[in-house]
């Protein structure tokens, strides 16, 4: 990590110090043996160095690495690397065994060390000959490459290029023949699996024959070409798609990127590069720029029913662009003025994602109040424009339309982000400032004085002219020369409609008295017509007019102007978010087995009064538990610690041959051991003892919950005074034995001590001595900058984790017998201690600070803190088979998330993750603990942000799968199925797969790990076994779940690898690794594109009015990528526009304080019939085709073939049996019920009369009514008599 100002390295030192603090109290907890390791099992993370050298398994790497990157960038020190190994500085004795070093180390160094991805993707390095005897180099890229990335693909020729250089060989001479068998192969790989581009037969034939390096590879496809057969330096006549994807994907598509490094390195012989660039680069400027000029209607597609639409695509009065970046915006979050967030009906809360036109598909929502608000016309016909949000919530309840919702905040960086065009933005004071403004002008006359000096009118005072036409300019200045009066600098006029409606369109404010329009102030209104003060039309009129309704205005008023409407983006709300605790289901609060005993809330009370026979002492029950034994005494008990105070060590055996086992395999059988066995556990004396040891009484706790049995490999148990004090303290814990607590993600980087609830002394003391502008820090309205990796969590997160705080403090005097370590009065007295984050379907915790708390329901947290937690799922291509509308088809995981759902119903975090709950029935294949395969229903969808890596599994029948390292796998353990990490998987595991229609195990036989090309990696989430059959193989679901965050020490004392799951995620969201401090390096590049100036330079705004690329003006606009390896990459930073409040608005979204889906819709087309951007009728349309007809459909459907379960032993029946009865007596009933068949019917007809609802949707719900009718008959009429009145 770069250098780092002294204020930034003491406040490492503190965390540092912080944490060092909780270890050693964490490791003498441990230490008394009381959990399953005498260890704390959360290691800290090593720097990029050394995952690289530890990847190659080369010993010097590491420090080789850090001091080339020390004076060069990444791509320079990739190179480089080849002078080391050239020299032979790590025991290299031959050409290839030093090409295939450096050319490995050099693209593990840029894919970031992740995993061994380029061990694997690079199947060997060979020296051939050339035709005249000269030696070439041939790089065989393996069919993992196919996720390499384009970059690090291209690059790891121009290595091996520079490296063979350096040894003297020459460059690689083709054969015609050879050239087209390159063409041949690469366009039939594009056949097989579709290349995200296509070089054409020029290009080709451009880089086979000037690349100096041979672009070879092993055979991946079963396919073999047709022609060019049989060649005798091509090994093979199957199609090799590592080439074709380095070639296509690397060199073709990453020429611009390959050509800066040559030009760095002055490295000759690439020149053809530049010809490469010319001919990609025309057509796809030309694409771009036909991006900002014409609606995309995407994020509309499969609405559904109570989230509201705010803005139709491009549509006047919807939401205009406003380039700029708050302290609460970027990183995929958008800022709205708090206005907006009332008058749209609260369904826009602080954090609720919206769906949106561009730049990207989504953005979470922050309120900002520098920038506008909406315009409504009131009940009375008042128009006014509300910009604050205590005003907007008097006013929302007269609101009768809502004609403009005003301004919103997207920052440039999100459009480099997502590689879109810059489009023109609504005229701002930023903008106007940046053309000569100074000074805001105090009322209209100022404004006009200012024009007169040159100026452009400020954009307080400016109407949006351009949304009327020339004509009705005309009609409206007309209009008022004949019918209008002045008084008093008030505008008067007859109340016209036609005329009411041009003024509400240019958002022109006015008063509705008496029958009568009132405009005040009005002499900018009466300029821009062309009248004078007696209301005149001047000569202007009488001129030759311009053709546009701006251009127009300005010619007649004589002042400059530019657009106020600028840019319209479309959007509607995406899925609502929560905080809550992290708890399971059911919510236990110790990891102990209570079994059928513990009865259906899992009683440990229940549990100690249960007898198998009557008139017996309760509590003595039969669960199974692991084996340990004491190694002092020998002692075999379920213990952690033996009675004789030593530790106790699982005892391993296997259960098929009955020996004991040292290693990880039984070396007889080779199965893995385990070591659970059936105990007899008076759990009643086990109860009262904790009782007794902790000084409690039993009714001092009326529930302590446990689990019914345990679910890890070796089953150890956690202490019973563990859930005690948990229960005391009504906290609940998670499958790995920690206290959570999940919050929404939204970025900050800035914040004012009043904001969060902290005193200025207190601030002082965690080392915010002075406010960004270097003032020391005195009053609680200064603005601070927040340091990557401190956070602001929601209240009810405080709360809770001051709750959890009071469980640590107890826990470790009364069990561990050590001191209190919080200590903690109140909630505010957390301000100061560290937690630890951890993302959803990650393993790697991030340390964290919490500096205070916030009032909206989500946590605030630095834009590095969010880039730093990874996620995982399964790579785009991975086949699955989807069972919907009585179809069983495979097809692309990609292709089913955005085709078949379209995520337009999503959400999105912070980091980029979509996520959808299905808007129709669909169904995978997925199998149960004992190998079972059954169809369970899809529950959700979901699209994450790729990790840098991924990693690629090979089973020996031909079976392969790519996944995100921390994915969970299946794998078989003796007769059961349990989850591990993907980074855990060995070859030679046995894995599950799915095979002429039965489960069958198959073994792992190579495991590749590849950097990750692909900017998405796509899950589902699965309902009961929460797997998946992904190219035949079953593996693990992604869970869903927010980001969270648990106390640290609470992390370090109780978390253990052993308490694990085997089933239902496993070892994800675990925290196998804490991240002591972050590298701006080392994380998400998504954090890079984050724009921290002060303000935008003019460029900016001039490139959009011409839809100029954002990557033409980078350069000039400070961004976190421009700061990388400088001591200002983590601090410095600043913000175009500030907001009063981070917390202002909604608290809570409308969608959740609505509890039918009946009031939901209500809202979201009352809300739709109200704004004047949204079409309520196209509204009402796609709720019913998109949610209600699927929904009804698929219920229909799911009724003929539904099971049938039994109340008494959950046994379920495909059909009903013909005693009516269970096996076991119980009643059998349906798993489909006639009420949610028919739950949106009613509904739907209601839409089909309100609304102009297309004939063919009728008809739809008609027969869809029809077929409900026919299969429950006629909707009962009941008879009424005069007395059912009375």
């Amino acid at each position: 990590m770069a250098d780092i100002s002294p204020r930034m390295q003491e406040y490492y030192d503190r965390l540092n110090a912080g944490l060092a603090q909780a270890m050693e109290v964490a490791k003498t907890a441990r230490k008394t043996g009381l959990d399953p390791e005498t260890v704390v099992e959360i290691p800290i993370a090593n720097d990029l160095a050394d995952r690289v050298e530890a990847q190659v398994g080369i010993p010097g790497v590491a420090q080789m690495i850090r001091e080339l990157e020390a004076v060069m960038s990444r791509e320079e020190a990739s190179l480089h690397i080849g002078d080391y190994f050239a020299e032979k500085k790590f025991g290299e004795t031959t050409k290839e065994e030093i090409l295939d070093h450096a050319i490995r180390t050099a693209m593990a160094l840029l894919t970031e060390g992740v995993v061994s991805a380029p061990i694997e993707g690079i199947a060997k390095v060979a020296v051939k000959k050339n035709d005249d005897g000269s030696e070439y180099l041939a790089i065989y890229y393996a069919g993992p490459i196919r996720s390499a990335g384009g970059t690090a693909q291209a690059l790891s020729v121009l290595v091996g290029d520079y490296v063979r250089r350096i040894l003297g060989m020459s460059r690689y001479m083709p054969r015609e023949e050879e050239i087209e068998r390159y063409i041949e192969e690469i366009r039939q790989y594009n056949s097989i699996m579709s290349l995200q581009y296509l070089p054409s037969e020029r290009e080709i034939r451009l880089i086979i024959s000037n690349c100096p390096v041979c672009i070879d590879g092993e055979p991946t496809e079963k396919e073999e070409v047709s022609g060019h057969r049989n060649l005798e330096r091509v090994e093979t006549n199957t199609v090799r798609g590592g080439m074709a994807l380095v070639i296509a994907e690397g060199l073709a598509l990453k020429a611009p990127k390959v050509l800066k490094n040559v030009r760095k390195m002055k490295m000759d012989g690439w020149d053809w590069l530049e010809e490469m660039i010319q001919a990609t680069a025309g057509s796809s400027s030309s694409e771009e720029k036909e991006v900002g000029i014409h609606p995309k209607d995407k994020f509309l597609r499969d609405l559904i029913g109570g989230r509201p639409v705010f803005s139709y695509p491009m549509r006047e009065g919807g939401f205009r662009l406003v380039y700029g970046r708050s302290r609460n915006t970027g990183l995929a979050a958008a800022g709205l003025n708090p206005a907006t967030l009332h008058i749209l009906g609260d369904f826009l809360a602080v954090g609720t994602q919206m769906k949106i036109e561009r730049p990207g598909k989504a953005a979470g929502i922050s309120p900002v109040d520098s920038i506008q608000g909406p315009t409504v016309r009131l009940i009375n016909g008042d128009v006014v424009r509300i910009h604050d949000a205590k005003r907007a919530r008097e006013l929302s309840s007269q609101v009768s339309h809502i004609i403009d919702v005003g301004e919103i905040l997207i920052s440039y960086g999100e459009f480099m982000e997502n590689n879109h065009v810059l489009v023109p933005s609504a005229y701002c004071e930023s903008w106007w400032r940046l053309e000569g403004g100074t000074t805001r002008p105090a009322d209209e006359d100022e404004a006009i004085l200012q024009c007169e000096s040159g100026l452009y009118l400020h954009p307080d005072y400016l109407y949006l002219w351009d949304d009327l036409k020339p004509a009705e300019i005309r009609s409206l200045a007309e209009f008022i020369h004949k019918h209008g009066t002045l008084a008093d600098k008030t505008l008067i006029l007859p109340l016209d409609p036609t005329i009411k409606e041009y003024l509400e369109r240019v958002l022109c404010e006015h008063q509705v008295r008496e029958g009568m329009i009132r405009i005040t102030p009005c002499r900018i209104v009466l300029k821009c017509l062309g009248l004078d003060s007696s209301l005149a039309l001047s000569d202007s009129w009488e001129k030759e007019l311009p053709e546009s309704a701006l251009d127009l205005v300005q010619f007649l008023s004589g002042m400059k102007m530019r657009s106020k409407a600028g840019t319209r983006i479309g959007g509607r709300m995406g899925r609502p978010g929560k905080s809550k605790p992290r708890e399971m289901k059911p919510a236990p609060h110790v990891l102990f087995p209570v079994g059928e005993a513990g009865g259906s809330r899992r009683s440990v009370q229940e549990a100690s009064k249960f007898s198998y026979q009557a008139n017996t002492e309760g509590g003595n029950l039969q669960l199974e538990m692991g084996v340990r034994r004491c190694p002092a005494c020998g002692t075999e008990s379920y213990k952690n610690r033996c009675s004789c105070g030593t530790h106790t060590e699982p005892v391993l055996s296997c259960s098929r041959c009955g020996i004991e086992v040292q290693g990880p395999v039984c070396p007889q059988c080779g199965m893995e051991p385990t070591s659970v066995r059936q105990y007899t556990v008076n759990v009643r004396q086990m109860l009262q003892q904790a009782f007794a040891d902790l000084g409690m009484r039993d009714r001092d706790v009326e529930l302590v919950k446990g689990v019914k049995g345990l679910v890890s490999r070796n089953k150890p148990v956690e202490l019973i005074e563990k859930g005690v004090i948990r229960a005391a303290n009504k906290l609940f814990v998670f499958k790995d034995g920690t206290v959570r607590f999940d919050i929404i993600d939204m970025p900050l980087t800035h914040f004012r001590p009043r904001e969060i609830g902290v005193s200025v002394e207190r601030l002082r003391e965690l080392g915010y001595l002075q406010d960004i502008y270097g003032v020391p820090l005195q009053n609680p309205d200064q603005v601070l900058e927040l340091p990557p990796q401190d956070i602001l969590v929601p209240e009810g997160c405080g709360d809770y984790l001051f709750s959890c705080t009071r469980f640590i403090d107890t826990l470790l005097e009364k069990v561990y017998g050590l001191p209190p370590f919080y200590n903690l009065e109140t909630r505010s007295d957390l301000v100061g201690h560290l937690v630890i984050g951890l993302a959803p379907h990650t393993s790697a915790g991030v340390l964290a600070r919490i500096i205070g708390f916030s009032k909206a329901n989500v946590g605030y947290g630095h834009p590095f803190f969010h880039a730093a937690k990874r996620r995982n799922c399964f790579h785009g291509d991975t086949l699955i088979e989807i069972y919907a509308d009585g179809i069983l088809e495979e097809i692309p995981i990609r292709r089913f998330v955005l085709e078949h759902l379209d995520l337009s119903q999503a959400g999105v975090d912070a980091l980029g993750t979509f996520y959808a709950d299905p808007v129709r029935p669909a169904h995978v294949r997925s199998v149960d603990t004992g190998g079972i395969p059954h169809l369970r229903k899809i529950t959700s969808v979901s699209v994450h942000k790729a990790p840098a890596n991924l990693i690629q599994f090979s089973t020996s029948r031909g079976k392969n799968l790519l996944v995100t390292p921390d994915h969970a796998m299946l794998v078989w353990d003796v007769s059961y199925l349990r989850k591990i990490r993907a980074l855990e998987v060995k070859i030679g595991d046995a894995v599950p797969v799915w095979e002429s229609g039965v489960v069958i195990s198959d073994r792992i036989v190579s495991i590749d790990y590849v950097p990750c090309e692909d900017e998405r990696v796509y899950c589902l989430t699965v309902d009961r076994d929460h797997n998946v059959v992904g190219n035949g193989i079953f593996t693990g679901q992604c869970d869903g779940d927010e980001d969270c965050v648990m106390l640290l020490l609470d992390g370090l004392i109780n978390f253990s690898r052993s308490f694990l799951p085997v089933t239902r995620g496993g070892s994800m969201d675990a925290p196998l690794v804490l991240t002591s401090r972050i590298d701006p390096t080392e994380i998400d590049k998504e954090s890079h594109n984050l724009d921290v100036c002060a303000t935008y330079p003019i460029e900016v705004y001039e490139t959009a009015l011409r839809y100029g690329n954002a990557k033409d003006v980078e350069s000039l606009v400070d961004r976190v990528e421009r700061r990388l390896n400088t001591p200002a990459q983590i601090e410095g930073f600043f913000f175009t526009h500030d907001t009063s409040d981070i917390s202002a608005g909604p608290l809570e979204t409308m969608y959740t304080q609505l509890q039918s889906m009946l009031d939901k819709l209500d809202c979201e087309l009352s809300l739709a019939k109200r704004i004047r951007a949204v079409d309520e009728h196209d509204v009402a349309e796609r709720v019913l085709k998109t949610h209600f007809i699927r929904d009804l459909q698929g219920n229909l459907s799911a009724f003929s073939k539904q099971k049938f379960r039994c109340t008494k032993c959950n046994t379920s029946y495909r059909r009903m049996p013909l005693a009516g009865k269970c096996k076991c007596g119980g009643n059998i009933i349906p798993t489909v019920h006639e009420g949610s068949v028919k739950k949106y019917l009613q509904m739907s007809r209601q839409i089909c009369e309100e609304y102009n609802i297309t004939e063919y949707t009728r008809q739809r719900i008609e027969v869809i009514d029809m077929n409900i009718e026919s299969t429950f008959g006629e909707e009962k009429v009941e008879q009424m008599g005069l007395a059912d009145f009375m």
